[in-house]
C-alpha cells in the first residue's frame, strides 16, 4: 500500500507525514510514553493506596476516569499497534510467542519472587516461620507469576493499609493483555492479519460491535470483568488496526485537537468512551512519532516502565505500612524514589538478558514435532 492513497489533496496542502512514513526504525517516543504511562500509574495509585478511596484519585472529576485508567488504555494501545508489528516481522507462530512471552514473564516472575520472599517475609503481621511455612504464600506465587490470578494476597501482609491486604494491585491488567496477545496470534495464524480483504471483513462487524457495546454503561464500570473486555478490546484493537491501516492515517496536530475538542464536547454522552479511545490512540501516535530532537535521546536509558508498573504497588503498600501519615503527594514521589531503582535492575539484570534468549528459545521449540507454525499466505 502506498502511503496517503485516496488522500492526495489533503496530503498535498498540509504535507502531513503518514504513520507508515513515520514507524520506521525504533527512533520514536514510545520508551518515554510508556514511562511516563507508568508513573501516572503510580500517581493513581498513591491517591487510592493512602485513602483507600478510589474517588480521590486525579482526573476522575475532570474526565470521568482516572488518570491511571486514561494510562493503561495507552499502554494496550502501544501494544496492539507494536504486537502486530511483531507478529507481521516473525518468521513462526514460535517466534511470536517466545518474544511475547520473554517480554512479559521473566520481571513478573522475579517481582514475585522478591514480593513474596523479601516484601513478604519483613512486613507480614506472622511470624516468619508461619509465613513461609504457609500454603498460601506459595498459592500466591504460583497464581500470580503465572497471572493466573494477579490479585492474590499473601497471608498477614498488608492487611492493615487503607487499601486492605492488596499486595500488586497494578498486575490484573497484564491478564488481559496476554488475552489479547493469543487473540492476536490466533489471528495471524490463520492468515488473517496478511489478507486486508479478509482482515477488514471481520474487523469491520466485531470493532462495530465494540462500540455498540461501549454505549452501554456497564462497559465501563471496572469492577466487571466484560467492561475490560470491552475496553481492552478496543484500545488493544485501535492499535491492530493503526498498523493495519498505517497508508492511510495523517498524523498531525491538528488531529490530535479537532479529537479533542470532540471528546470534551461529547462528555457526559454515550458515545464519549469510545471518543476517549480514539483520541488517546491518536494522541499517543502523535506523541510517539512527531516531537524529535533530544527527546528521544531518552531511548538510550532503557525501558523502565514495566519494571515501574510491577514494583510500584507493593512499594506503596511497604510506605503506607511504614509511615500511615503519607500524603498522596508525598506518596508519589517516596513510589518513585523506591521503585525507579528496581525497575532499572529489572531490566538490566532480568528484562534485556531475558530477550536475548528470543531466537535460541524459538529456535529449540521449533524443533517439537506437531508444534504450531506461522500459516503461511
Amino acid at each position: 500500500m502506498k502511503a496517503g492513497k485516496g488522500m492526495v489533496g489533503f496530503r498535498g496542502s498540509l504535507d502531513v507525514p503518514y504513520l507508515v512514513e513515520l514507524n520506521q526504525g525504533h527512533d520514536n517516543n514510545f520508551n518515554l510514553i510508556r514511562v511516563l504511562a507508568a508513573v501516572a500509574v503510580a500517581l493513581s495509585h498513591s491517591y487510592l493506596t493512602v485513602t483507600g478511596d478510589p474517588s480521590t484519585r486525579p482526573l476522575l472529576t475532570q474526565t470521568g476516569f482516572t488518570i491511571g485508567y486514561h494510562a493503561v488504555n495507552v499502554f494496550f494501545v502501544i501494544s496492539g499497534f507494536l504486537a502486530t508489528q511483531s507478529w507481521m516481522r516473525s518468521s513462526s507462530f514460535t517466534s511470536f510467542a517466545t518474544a511475547r512471552g520473554l517480554r512479559i514473564y521473566p520481571g513478573i516472575v522475579i517481582s514475585t519472587l522478591f514480593v513474596t520472599f523479601i516484601v513478604g517475609t519483613a512486613m507480614t503481621a506472622l511470624p516468619a516461620t508461619a509465613y513461609l511455612t504457609s500454603p498460601e504464600t506459595y498459592l500466591y506465587l504460583f497464581l500470580t507469576a503465572s497471572l493466573a490470578e494477579p490479585s492474590a494476597t499473601l497471608p498477614g501482609l498488608f492487611s492493615g493499609t487503607p487499601d486492605a491486604e492488596t499486595v500488586n494491585g497494578s498486575l490484573w491488567t497484564l491478564r488481559y493483555e496476554v488475552i489479547c496477545y493469543v487473540v492476536l496470534a490466533v489471528a495471524g495464524f490463520l492468515g488473517i492479519l496478511a489478507r486486508p480483504r479478509l482482515f477488514a471483513a471481520l474487523a469491520v462487524p466485531l470493532g462495530a460491535g465494540l462500540f455498540l457495546l461501549s454505549l452501554l454503561p456497564i462497559a465501563h464500570d471496572n469492577t466487571m470483568v466484560f467492561g475490560h473486555f470491552v475496553r481492552f478490546g478496543l484500545c488493544f484493537g485501535l492499535g491492530v488496526i493503526a498498523y493495519q491501516y498505517r497508508s492511510y492515517i495523517p498524523i498531525h496536530w491538528v488531529g490530535v485537537v479537532a479529537l479533542v475538542i470532540v471528546t470534551t464536547l461529547a462528555l457526559g454522552h454515550a458515545i464519549y468512551p469510545f471518543l476517549l479511545y480514539a483520541t488517546t490512540a491518536y494522541a499517543t501516535f502523535w506523541l510517539a512519532y512527531v516531537p524529535s530532537g533530544r527527546i528521544r535521546l531518552f531511548n538510550k536509558s532503557g525501558d523502565y516502565s514495566y519494571g515501574i508498573y510491577i514494583y510500584a504497588y507493593p512499594v506503596q503498600q511497604t510506605l503506607i505500612s511504614l509511615e500511615p501519615n503519607l500524603t498522596p503527594i508525598q506518596m508519589f514521589v517516596a513510589t518513585i524514589a523506591g521503585s525507579l531503582p528496581l525497575a532499572m535492575a529489572s531490566w538490566h539484570l532480568v528484562e534485556h538478558p531475558s530477550l536475548r534468549w528470543k531466537r535460541p528459545l524459538a529456535s529449540q521449540a521449533m524443533k517439537i514435532p506437531g508444534l504450531l507454525k506461522r500459516k503461511k499466505v
